[in-house]
């Protein structure tokens, strides 16, 4: 463990993509400044992964999800999406701007999962939609990657990543399996990313070691 104070080392550092071991509550005094925050934090709804998918290898819950998120560390951030916002608006800023992404669920996958999640963001204009398939075995891309529970497409972080209209490092501190760094990869940005659970760290490493494939649709 790190002595308070104490530099951290990369986990992982290529190409412009870096990973931090550990809690990023301690690691983000240590980095540098970055232009974007996009993450998906665990936000205290005890996600339990009861059900296994062919892929997963462990059935618990998110570390982390079984108490309150608290946003305040990262709203100084000039541009920030939280996915899962509406979990914890009482606790973040009023905002007119959301970011929905539309699962489309067939009938077969419907009972799987929501049909909407929801991000808060300080960085975009107006309420944009995201439609895009996405339920246990029923999906639009990335079939049978099925990495961590909460986890999200890489085609979802990367419309995030375009509608910011940033241009600079890309923070995601609770990197989960890494989809916002294979994102980041594949529109050749740099990010971060930070994560608490060794095993995922792992996950996203092989993920990023992997050859940049074309987009899908």
């Amino acid at each position: 463990m790190k002595k308070s104070g104490e530099q951290i080392e990369p986990y992982y550092n290529h190409a412009g993509i870096t990973i931090y071991h550990g809690d990023c509550l301690e690691i983000l005094p240590q980095l540098e400044p970055v232009d974007l925050v996009l993450t998906d934090p665990p936000y205290g709804i005890g996600y339990n992964r009861n059900k296994k998918h062919k892929g997963y290898q462990e059935n618990n819950l998110v570390f982390g999800d079984d108490s309150p998120f608290d946003p305040t560390p990262f709203l100084c951030f000039k541009n920030l999406i939280l996915w899962g916002g509406n979990c914890y608006a009482s606790r973040l800023p009023d905002s007119k701007t959301w970011l929905a992404w539309h699962k489309t669920l067939t009938d077969n996958s419907k009972g799987q999962t929501s049909d909407f999640e929801l991000a808060w963001t300080n960085c975009i204009s107006r309420n944009r939609l995201f439609k895009y398939l996405w339920a246990g075995c029923y999906r639009q891309g990335e079939v049978g990657q099925y990495f961590h529970p909460t986890q999200k497409p890489v085609n979802l972080m990367i419309w995030c990543i375009q509608l910011s209209k940033t241009k600079g490092a890309i923070l995601d501190p609770y990197m989960g399996s890494g989809a916002t760094l294979v994102a980041a990869k594949e529109l050749g940005r740099k990010a971060i990313g930070i994560e608490i659970e060794e095993k995922y760290c792992k996950i996203a490493v092989r993920r990023l070691s992997q050859e940049v494939l074309p987009l899908t649709k």
